[in-house]
C-alpha cells in the first residue's frame, strides 16, 4: 500500500509507517503527480482536496487530521466512492482552552471587565459544546445558539437553545460554527455587517472556527469607525494571506493555532489511525498512547491577593499576548508567504493542555480559587520548593 501524507501531521511516521509505504510531502505542495499509484492521502487543513487533486489518481481513502472538512470536496468524494475520515472533536479541549486564554489576556490587559460573565456561543457542536460546559462550571451565564442542532431536536441538558440575536447581545461572543456554503444553514458570511452592528459597545468577539464565517470588511469597518469592540481572531478568510489591517486592529491576532496542543494533535492522529485501520485492516505496528510532555506553571507570591490569579495562571499556559504580537508583526511586516506563516504556527504545537499542567505554588491559592482551576481542568497542584 502507498500512502501520501502531509509531513507535518503529528507523529505521522509512527502512526502510519506500519501500514505500508509512506511518502511525506509539504502539505501545501502535495500534487497529483505525488499521488500516482497512491491508495491513501492524509492531509491537514492547508491542502484543498477535490477533483483537481485526486481525479485519475486511484486514491480511495482521504484522511483529514482536522476537525472541520471545509477544505475537502466531500460531495465529489462521495460521488466517486472515496472514503473520508476526519477528526471531529479531537481538538475540542484545546480550542475551548484557547478561548479561556483569550479572555484571560484581555482581562489582564484591562480591556474587559473582570466581571464580564455573559457569554454567547454560536455553534455548539464538539467544540462549542465543550466550551459551554466549561464556562458553566466556571460560573458564567450562557446564551447558546445552534439552529441545526435545535431543528434536529438535539437537546442539551445544560442549556436551552436561544436565538442568534440573543447570543450577539452578550459581553463575550464566541464563534464555533462549521464553514458551509450551501443549504438552509449556510454559515459563510454568517456574521455580516448587520450582525456585527448588533454587538454591544465594548463587547468581545472571538473567532476560533473558520475565517469565512465573518465578513472581514464589515468587521474592519466596525473596528475603525464603529463603537468599541474587542476582537480575537485565530482564523482568517484568506489564510495564509491574512488581512494586515484587521490583524493590526484586532485585540489579539493569532495564526490559526487555537486547536494546537500536543494532546489535541496526538488525539487527532490516533483517531485518524483507528479509522484508517478500520478501512484497510490493522497495521504492522500499533500506536502507543502518550499523555504529552507536561509542563509547570508557577504561581507568583505577589498574586496572592489578586482577584485575577486564576486568569493569570491560564494566561501563563497559553501565552497569547506574546504570540499575538509576533503574528501582528508578521502580518504587517515585509515577507508574508505561506512558508513563514507555517513557521509561525509550529511553536504552539508544544502547548500543553490544562490537565497536563502542574500548578506550582498552590500555597498561594485559596480553596475557592483552587476549586475554580479544577473546574477549568487543572488536576495537579504542588507547593514551591523551599529556598
Amino acid at each position: 500500500m502507498k500512502i501520501v501524507a502531509d509531513q507535518d501531521i503529528f507523529i505521522v511516521e509512527q502512526a502510519f509507517g506500519g501500514f505500508g509505504e509512506l511518502t511525506l510531502r509539504p502539505g501545501r505542495r502535495i500534487s497529483r503527480q505525488d499521488l500516482r499509484g497512491a491508495d491513501a492521502l492524509l492531509v491537514r487543513s492547508v491542502t484543498p482536496v477535490g477533483p483537481s487533486l485526486l481525479r485519475g489518481t486511484g486514491v480511495g481513502f482521504v484522511g483529514a487530521a482536522t476537525s472541520g472538512v471545509d477544505h475537502v470536496d466531500t460531495a465529489w468524494l462521495e460521488e466517486n466512492g472515496i472514503a473520508l475520515a476526519h477528526c471531529r472533536g479531537a481538538n475540542a479541549r484545546a480550542v475551548a482552552e484557547y478561548c479561556l486564554g483569550a479572555m484571560a489576556a484581555l482581562k489582564i490587559a484591562g480591556r474587559i471587565d473582570v466581571a464580564s460573565q455573559r457569554v454567547g456561543i454560536i455553534g455548539a457542536g464538539a467544540i462549542g459544546g465543550k466550551l459551554a460546559r466549561m464556562l458553566l462550571r466556571l460560573g458564567h451565564e450562557l446564551v447558546v445558539c445552534d439552529p441545526p442542532l435545535a431543528e434536529a431536536g438535539r437537546a442539551a441538558p445544560e442549556y436551552a437553545w436561544q436565538s442568534m440575536a440573543a447570543a450577539l447581545d452578550c459581553d463575550i461572543v464566541s464563534l464555533h460554527a462549521p464553514l458551509s456554503f450551501r443549504g438552509p444553514h449556510r454559515t459563510a458570511g454568517l456574521l455580516d455587517a448587520a450582525a456585527i452592528a448588533r454587538l454591544r459597545p465594548g463587547a468581545v468577539l472571538i473567532n476560533a472556527s473558520r475565517g469565512g464565517i465573518v465578513d472581514e470588511a464589515a468587521l474592519l469597518a466596525r473596528l475603525v469607525d464603529g463603537p468599541a469592540l474587542h476582537c480575537v481572531l485565530d482564523v482568517w478568510a484568506n489564510e495564509p494571506y491574512i488581512s494586515a489591517p484587521l490583524a493590526q486592529r484586532a485585540s489579539l491576532a493569532t495564526p490559526h493555532v487555537a486547536g494546537y496542543s500536543e494532546q489535541a494533535k496526538w488525539g487527532a492522529t490516533e483517531m485518524l489511525a483507528r479509522q484508517f485501520a478500520a478501512h484497510f485492516g490493522p497495521p504492522a505496528s500499533t500506536l502507543a498512547n502518550a499523555d504529552g510532555a507536561g509542563t509547570i506553571v508557577e504561581v507568583q507570591p505577589e498574586w496572592e491577593d489578586d482577584a485575577l490569579i486564576p486568569w493569570r495562571i491560564i494566561d501563563r499556559c497559553l501565552g497569547l499576548a506574546e504570540l499575538g504580537s509576533r503574528c501582528r508583526q508578521w502580518a504587517t511586516g515585509g515577507k508574508r508567504d505561506a512558508r513563514t506563516f507555517d513557521a509561525l504556527r509550529r511553536p504552539p504545537l508544544a502547548r500543553q493542555e490544562f490537565p497536563a499542567t502542574t500548578v506550582a505554588g498552590s500555597e498561594y491559592l485559596s480553596g475557592a480559587r483552587k476549586q475554580w482551576l479544577m473546574k477549568a481542568g487543572f488536576r495537579d497542584f504542588a507547593t514551591l520548593p523551599a529556598e
